[in-house]
């Protein structure tokens, strides 16, 4: 088993090294809007006079733009290897479905690692924060939520046939995660069904953890109730993209 999960993994990156100006988009992106947001909150005077500083909610930003990228990243391309047969191949092969799925986590967490690490270097640097007494929780959970995002974009991408069915299931996700996680709006402030709607939202976990360490000042170890309940969902979406993966249409 392990043996296929590493040879699905190699592959994929492989096919990421092959196609540069994907894998450049894919690094560069993140890069590019978290340039974006420093230098559009610089400009906004309003949020000095509230005395809202954007840095203190910087890593908060990084690890949404880390957790939609992985997701759309990982949901695509599946679907890309869906339509080009690749997919059908590995049945052929005999590969089993966990194997798939682990197989395409591991090949996908790869450039989301590096993906995670070239955004929480940008992000010190640029809003001038000290990461370093944190900074093992930080990279524990933002990694975790990167890998979250893959599982979910493997399962969702087994609900699309191809590249374009995919589009209606992104703003399902990466609205919902900017509106129910608590990153921008307080859980609490919101209507009830919703407060109960955020349990489902894997964001809400990490912004749990990273805002109890980096604003609040919290141990890592207080904060190890959200950050359990996200590597759970992790593991239910990886049980679910297993379970739903479809050897035929």
């Amino acid at each position: 088993m392990i043996r296929n999960i590493g040879l699905i993994a190699a592959r994929i990156n492989r096919q990421f090294l092959r196609d540069r100006r994907f894998l450049g988009l894919s690094l560069v992106v993140p890069m590019l809007l978290m340039l974006l947001i420093k230098y559009v909150f610089d400009s906004l005077p309003g949020l000095a006079r509230l005395n809202v500083h954007i840095s203190d909610y910087s890593i908060l930003l990084a690890a949404y733009l880390v957790h939609f990228l992985a997701y759309i990243l990982s949901a695509i391309v599946l679907v890309r290897d869906r339509v080009e047969g690749t997919l059908a191949r590995m049945f052929v092969y005999g590969f089993r479905r966990r194997e798939i799925v682990l197989g395409y986590v591991a090949g996908y967490s790869t450039i989301a690692s590096v993906q995670t690490a070239m955004v929480l270097i940008l992000t010190k640097y640029l809003f001038d924060i000290n990461l370093a007494s944190d900074l093992g929780a930080i990279v524990l959970t933002v990694l975790a939520l990167a890998v979250v995002s893959v599982g979910l974009g493997v399962f969702i991408s087994n609900f699309a046939r191809n590249e374009g069915q995919v589009f209606p299931f992104i703003p399902m996700v990466v609205l919902p995660s900017a509106l129910l996680s608590g990153m921008a709006i307080p859980i609490g402030d919101l209507p009830v069904f919703l407060q109960w709607c955020s349990y489902l939202v894997p964001l809400r976990y990490a912004i749990e953890v990273l805002r109890g360490v980096v604003l609040e000042g919290r141990s890592f170890f207080y904060e190890l109730v959200p950050f359990l309940v996200l590597v759970g969902i992790g593991v239910a979406l990886l049980a679910s993209a297993s379970l739903t993966l479809k050897e035929r249409e």
